[in-house]
């Protein structure tokens, strides 16, 4: 064996171009494999950075609606002494604090306000300092932050000293007690989070248990199996069920591994979207490399068949062929590695959340994953190719003139099936990474119900110590509108809870006033928006009917409702909404709100399929939130950007602790948002001008090698009397029908990954009969 793989590196030394051309395949084919497969490892394969991390688990909340919504804290304190036998509990909350120090602009940043058992249900010790003290987790006593590692290298420069140090957080002089190491970052769970605080939960969080915001994780005793926690989770929510029916009716409890939500399901499915169509640009080197070696192969049949007669088995004859395969598929691999390791930092650098720690590093199982791919390639694009040669015919080859041989008819129908496999795969690759991009543009650019061409948009999050007033946070909200109504370029302003960009809040049940209820498992469910009564003319909402809200609609008076056309049509099919009164989940019980208007339908930007078209407006100022989008219209789309920095000093002069985030013009903050996807898009791109490239490449040789073996036939034909376009007609003829060939098998296989691209992101399947059509014309 030794010799035969002697004799292999020999063969492929004296061929550079061929060799060149083969590992350049491997390398692009296994490198994109292997950095895909590290990308699943990273989020669903390999173990999270806490200790036994595969006894912590998220607890979601369920109900006929979701299968993953969040928790009250009454909730929470219920579950969580019922079940103190068989998990430790903790409950966290993202919030924004804004944080500032002398001589420094404040800032926004993201915050996970925690119970005293976060750390330890994660297994979390400090890297400087120490963690959160039971007697901290109270309103007043909670003024101690621990900060993440990447923090404190990027805003304080990794000072030693840091503990004890006092920044201002959402106001308040706040002390640093501690910071965390690098590996307890977990971007991949909650995105990048730089900031710890004990939850310190207020008077209205302790009691109201319809305020679903809150996250549980835990981590299962020692002994206790998944099945058995399950069962005491399921027993607990049916309690619940009972004792609270008017905010738990239909509760559920489902317990899923934390490694599991590393991925959103879109995101699970766009990994394994991803992985499925690099393998096949593998496929399709595979395919190439498959000709390549059989054409390399059948020109050495002569060889073959001297060897055979003077008495080599046929093992023997097919152990060099083998070797090579071998040899090359080891050079392939080894050189993918290195390919991965670029293309992974690059998927790091997108993917991270900022986080410079943040890498698709190998490890065991990623490197295994290189080398099978690799001895799996050499068995696909290798040994069927050395046994069809080694069923040459050894007389002909033998009376043959030439060096050359054609091979018998079972050859060309193999190099032909290649070619066909090729096209059909690349079609495949075109066709998805068309339907990806379209969607995707034409989601960001449809009309969508309203104008954000103008619009400069960003998040106020206020100090607790502001929103725990109603009335002073919506004096302070009414300032801001104001002042930044009066700027210069300035058209209208608004405040409002969400933009209609990405969906509202919710969804929550309704129902209205004089109609039984429907079961809970059929209530509707609507989408609602706290806004300011310039919302509608700010990002110009169109009133259908009735009236928008006016500044007279204030806590104390009556609520009303403005409900969109959608919702108007299905539940009021009478065409009379106005005046009917209705009652959204969360409400007191005895109140209900009057719909006061219509307002037409207005369409979010989701990839996925939006759970309920029912949209429903309501006075800011009756239902007052701590964290608001701030919205100008500037006079002219193209002054919008201006705006920008005048509108951040007309908070910071209004309160120096309050500051925005995420402020920039609404079209900017759509391309940012879609960035992750438009990435994806580029990946799927770059796969398809990929196998695209293979195909026309396997085709060429294929008719190019073609054309040379029947130079002496084509000489005859012109001595017939054949013309050029005789000639070029039956070549091009044979390439058009394998072409073809490979068309039709490859729509059918686009078809059915356009059905899977529908199921998973509906929203962007836009225009998949023109895509396809479009990829299938460009193929062939």
């Amino acid at each position: 064996m030794l010799s035969d793989l002697k004799l292999s590196l020999r063969s492929l030394i004296k061929s550079p171009g061929f060799t060149i051309v083969a590992l350049l395949t491997l390398t692009l084919g296994i490198g994109l494999n292997t950095a895909m497969f590290s990308l699943l490892n990273t989020y669903l394969l390999r173990p999270l950075p806490f200790p036994e991390s595969d006894r912590i688990f998220t607890l979601y909340r369920t109900d006929p609606q979701s299968q993953r919504s969040g928790h009250s804290a009454p909730n929470f304190r219920d579950i969580a002494e019922a079940t103190r036998g068989t998990a430790q509990l903790a409950l966290l909350r993202t919030w924004g604090f804004t944080l500032s120090e002398p001589g420094k602009p404040s800032d926004i940043f993201t915050t996970h306000r925690v119970s005293p058992d976060y750390f330890e249900v994660l297994g979390v010790q400090s890297e400087l300092g120490r963690l959160f003290r039971p007697e901290e987790d109270a309103p007043g006593a909670n003024h101690v932050i621990v900060i993440s590692h990447a923090f404190w290298k990027t805003r304080f420069d990794g000072d030693p000293n840091i503990i004890g140090r006092v920044v201002r957080l959402d106001g308040e002089p706040t002390e640093i007690v501690g910071v965390l190491p690098a590996r307890a970052a977990a971007p991949s769970l909650w995105g990048q989070v730089w900031i710890y605080r004990p939850l310190g939960l207020t008077p209205e969080e302790k009691n109201r248990r319809l305020d679903n915001q809150f996250q549980i994780i835990g981590r299962y005793r020692s002994g206790v199996a998944p099945a058995a926690a399950q069962a005491e989770f399921d027993a607990v929510s049916a309690r619940l069920a009972q004792d609270h029916p008017a905010e738990n009716r239909s509760l559920g409890l489902r317990a899923v591994s934390l490694q599991s939500t590393s991925l959103s399901p879109n995101g699970r499915n766009l990994t394994f979207l991803l992985l499925g169509l690099s393998g096949f640009v593998l496929l399709i080197a595979c395919a190439n490399l498959a000709n390549l070696l059989l054409a390399r192969a059948l020109a050495r049949a002569r060889e073959f068949a001297i060897r055979a007669a003077l008495g080599a088995s046929r093992g023997q004859l097919i152990r060099p062929l083998a070797g090579e395969c071998l040899l090359l598929a080891l050079g392939g691999g080894a050189l993918g590695i290195l390919a991965s390791t670029w293309i992974s930092d690059l998927l790091a650098r997108q993917f991270g959340g900022g986080d410079p720690a943040f890498r698709f590093s190998l490890d065991i199982r990623v490197l295994a994953f290189a080398v099978t791919a690799a001895l799996m390639t050499s068995l696909l694009f290798g040994v069927l190719p050395a046994w069809l040669v080694s069923q040459v015919r050894m007389n002909e080859a033998l009376k043959s003139s030439t060096r050359n041989s054609t091979g018998d008819r079972s050859h060309q129908r193999f190099r032909q099936l290649l070619i066909v496999g090729q096209f059909a795969l690349a079609l495949v690759l075109l066709s998805g990474a068309t339907v990806f991009v379209r969607g995707l543009d034409q989601l960001v650019h449809r009309d969508a119900g309203w104008r954000p061409a103008g619009l400069v948009t960003g998040k106020l999050a206020m100090p607790m110590n502001i929103t725990a007033d109603s009335d002073r946070t919506m004096r302070f909200y009414r300032q801001v509108q104001e002042r930044i109504a009066a700027l210069p370029g300035v058209e209208s302003a608004s405040v409002d809870v969400e933009l209609p960009l990405f969906g509202y809040p919710g969804p929550v049940w309704f129902e209205i006033e004089g109609r039984a209820n429907p079961p809970a498992d059929r209530r509707p469910m609507l989408r609602k928006n706290p806004v300011s009564p310039e919302f509608f003319r700010t990002t110009g909402i169109t009133l259908r009917q009735g009236r928008t809200f006016a500044a007279t609609d204030r806590l104390g008076s009556p609520p009303f409702f403005v409900i969109n056309e959608a919702m108007a049509r299905a539940v009021f099919p009478a065409g009379d909404a106005v005046g009917h009164r209705l009652r959204v989940a969360g409400m007191p019980d005895n109140e209900w709100g009057e719909i006061v208007g219509i307002v037409n339908d207005v369409r979010f930007l989701n990839v996925g399929a939006e759970q309920t078209p029912f949209q429903l407006y309501k006075p800011l100022a009756q239902e007052t939130w701590g964290y608001v989008s701030v919205t100008a219209r500037a006079r002219t789309s193209t002054a919008a950007a201006a705006l920008v920095e005048p509108m951040r000093r007309t908070v910071a002069e209004l309160d120096p602790d309050v500051s925005f985030t995420d402020l920039m013009p609404v079209p900017d903050a759509v391309e940012r948002s879609f960035g992750d996807f438009r990435f994806i898009g580029q990946l799927l791109s770059g796969f398809a001008l990929l196998g695209l490239f293979l195909a026309v490449l396997g085709i060429y040789g294929v008719i190019t090698r073609t054309v040379l073996l029947r130079t002496g036939e084509i000489g005859i034909r012109v001595a017939l009397g054949a013309q050029w376009h005789d000639i070029t007609r039956l070549i091009v003829g044979g390439g058009a029908r394998l072409a073809i060939a490979g068309a039709a098998l490859g729509l059918v296989l686009a078809s059915l990954l356009t059905a899977v691209l529908a199921r998973t992101l509906p929203g962007l399947t836009g225009g998949s009969v023109v895509s396809i059509t479009g990829a299938t014309v460009v193929l062939v």
